[in-house]
């Protein structure tokens, strides 16, 4: 990295922090520092969902998997943007009628304080040691090989306490105006990439000549290393479902929105946001087969192409993209888990703190889960290739949850004790087929084929106990009735039939 590259590296992050711990800053009240308000309008929510989505690790670890297994890896997030425009069309107006700060606060009303609880640990584990530390290991290793001499742990101290210098200072007000500022950098630095890529492979039809024709095909066999065809049917949509509807890193942004249509074109702003995913991240990494062959560590990929192909001042464009990226994930996920803490378990247990104390509670938490994740993150380096770490994970772990938020939502009979015998009935599935099958080695099955057979498990305890304990007097607010698609605007539902056809025929492009 040349003089010229550090300059508007470190111009660009200096910009970051001057966005963040400028403007509004007051945050007397609860609402103000953990949901800015409720004031957030849809292009902020867009950018800030994009920017927490396609964090550090997204971009390393969908670019290595492009490497090692091409196109099929683009099935996670075409089937993700379904997801996104379900959860705009149907569930927002359950989400942000409901008024809570937190899912597991909608879980605790919905059910009782047990379902909370166990949401509360899952997904406070899931964003600390699965989304954060993966962000940052992320950021160490493509950090350590640009500039040598520079040591992960020194990387991950270093982003934490940027991003925690303005989640800390002023809540989500500030995440969602350096997330805009972060998006635009990280679209950049993409598209940057992109083109030095396909310029160095011959452009598009030298590109597409020198890649096999299964690289280039998102069905794939039953065989497949990456997704096979069975694992897109039944295991992504369930991951999906998660990602996007049942964690609360994505969800605080509906709850921030100023209104229900701002909402709905947030999210849906992300899905054609997502759309260009395919061009700027996983093309490149299929393109990298034939420009830097024999790499063994998937996850060096893009750190290479970095390295290999971008010019002078360029290179420091796309290191701030990729900075941008680590950061925007790192803000979010610590400002959730935050708001998890603070509002769950110190509030409930103590009501009567005042609102201020809370924001500085929410603050020293902000400190001590930055702590956390930055010893934890070094560890990821074991466990192979980032993205399998990331998703293997969620494969086991998610689809429990999925059930009983969303039975809770759309089956007004389901009961506390139904969600809890859900809830034990999963996850001892879960950690049965991970001791008989990768444990003990008695069988072999993809992590995309494990949530289905939890959610069955799961689901068919759910609905027996449901049926056998008393049903309680439930909030109609908490529950979904078809009545409210009447109060979807027409230009929302144009939106979301564009973007499902586009979707389509991306797909049908690349079948």
């Amino acid at each position: 990295m040349t003089a010229l590259d550090g300059i508007i590296l470190a111009a660009i992050i200096v910009c970051m922090l001057v966005v963040g711990v400028t403007g509004k800053r007051r945050n007397k009240t609860t609402e103000d520092f953990f949901l800015a308000g409720r004031n957030l309008r849809w292009y902020q929510i867009g950018f800030s969902l994009f920017a927490t989505n396609f964090s550090a690790s997204a971009l390393i670890g969908l670019t290595g998997a492009a490497y090692l297994t091409g196109i099929a890896i683009y099935n996670y997030e075409w089937v993700g943007i379904l997801a996104l425009v379900f959860f705009a069309i149907v569930l927002v107006s359950v989400v942000r009628g409901s008024q809570v700060f937190t899912l597991s606060e909608y879980l605790e009303r919905r059910y009782d304080t047990r379902i909370k609880v166990l949401y509360s640990v899952f997904i406070i584990f899931l964003l600390v040691f699965i989304e954060m530390a993966g962000a940052l290991y992320a950021g160490g290793l493509l950090l350590r090989e640009v500039i040598p001499g520079l040591s992960m742990n020194f990387v991950i101290v270093l982003v934490m306490i940027l991003a925690g210098i303005y989640s800390v200072l002023g809540g989500l007000n500030a995440i969602s105006r350096t997330d805009t500022f972060q998006s635009i950098i990280l679209i950049i630095g993409a598209l940057f990439i992109a083109y030095y890529t396909l310029s160095a492979s011959g452009g598009w039809d030298g590109f597409k000549s020198n890649a096999s024709n299964r690289s280039l095909s998102l069905i794939r066999d039953l065989d497949d290393r990456a997704v096979p065809w069975a694992g897109l049917v039944i295991g992504i949509p369930i991951l999906c479902t998660y990602f996007w509807m049942v964690n609360q890193n994505m969800v605080q942004w509906v709850l921030s929105a100023n209104s229900e249509s701002d909402a709905r074109r947030g999210l849906m702003f992300v899905g054609f946001l997502k759309l260009s995913i395919l061009f700027i991240i996983i093309i490149p990494g299929i393109a990298a087969v034939n420009l830097i062959p024999g790499l063994t560590e998937a996850d060096h990929i893009y750190p290479a192409l970095l390295m290999e192909y971008l010019p002078t001042g360029v290179l420091g464009v796309v290191l701030a993209g990729f900075v941008a990226a680590l950061m925007s994930n790192t803000d979010s996920t610590l400002h959730a888990a935050t708001t998890i803490i603070t509002m769950d378990f110190v509030h409930r247990s103590s009501p009567e703190i005042p609102a201020g104390q809370l924001v500085k509670i929410g603050r020293l938490t902000t400190i001590l889960i930055i702590g956390i994740s930055a010893l934890w993150a070094p560890m990821i380096g074991h466990f192979g290739t980032l993205f399998e770490y990331i998703q293997s994970v969620l494969s086991y772990a998610v689809a429990p949850f999925v059930v009983v938020y969303l039975g809770g939502i759309f089956w007004p009979r389901a009961t506390s004790a139904g969600a809890l015998a859900a809830l034990i009935s999963g996850f001892v599935t879960a950690v049965l087929i991970g001791i008989l099958g990768d444990g003990m080695g008695l069988f072999y099955i993809h992590y995309l084929y494990v949530p289905l057979p939890v959610a069955i498990v799961s689901l068919t305890a759910f609905i027996i106990t449901s049926k056998l304990t008393p049903q309680c007097a439930i909030e109609t607010k908490l529950l979904w009735v078809n009545t409210r698609f009447g109060h979807i605007s027409i230009l929302d539902k144009a939106f979301a039939v564009i973007l499902i056809s586009l979707t389509f025929i991306q797909v049908f492009i690349f079948r």
